[in-house]
């Protein structure tokens, strides 16, 4: 079986070492590129796995060997960062093959959550449904989900969704969004132009 970009991720990270991967999560700490990870985000990364799911829930699978490229670079492990592109197919284009990559929501400049932001957080009306999936798909942690459903109308949750964890998901958690929308939205998303 092939191996997928977070098995690549996994492998490197191993090869790292505590020290290292230390290092690693602080450089990704104070990285200043969109999309962001949280300091508690990555402090739950205990071990490789978790730091490859961290990764490719952050940068999607498409970016997430990029930024672990620049980051090893930075922290000066150019012999994993070197292995990293030869086994993962990484090539100068940036582009990589991945297997388990599925099709993305269309999308023009920007993604389809952005281009219609406003109207999502004005129309979208049974969000804790919403955020139930998002959950399930741990795209927003406990306490996020707690404290999205605090909030008094659907309009602030929705802007509380979009400003937290869809935001500091980057790709990856906009994706998740358009996919839970066009389930338990579908009239609302054609409306606004998905397909």
């Amino acid at each position: 079986m092939e191996k997928t970009i977070k098995d690549h991720l996994i492998d490197t990270f191993d090869d790292l070492g505590q020290d290292n991967q230390k290092k690693f999560k602080s450089k990704l700490c104070d990285r200043k590129k969109e999309p962001r990870v949280r300091r508690g985000a990555i402090e739950k990364a205990k071990d490789s796995l978790d730091l490859a799911d961290l990764m490719v829930i952050t940068f999607t699978s498409k970016e997430a060997i990029p930024v672990s490229l620049e980051i090893l670079e930075a922290i000066g492990c150019n012999e994993q960062a070197k292995e990293l592109k030869e086994v993962s197919g990484h090539n100068t284009s940036g582009s990589v093959h991945d297997p388990t990559a599925g099709p993305s929501p269309p999308s023009n400049d920007k993604h389809f959550i952005d281009r219609n932001r406003k109207e999502l957080i004005q129309r979208v009306n049974n969000i804790d449904a919403i955020l139930d999936e998002l959950f399930e798909k741990e795209i927003i942690r406990k306490e996020e989900y707690d404290e999205i459903r605090a909030e008094k109308t659907p309009q602030s949750k929705m802007r509380a969704l979009f400003d937290g964890p869809i935001n500091s998901a980057g790709t990856a958690g906009k994706d998740a969004l358009y996919k839970v929308l066009m389930k338990l939205q579908f009239h609302l998303m054609k409306d606004l132009g998905a397909k």
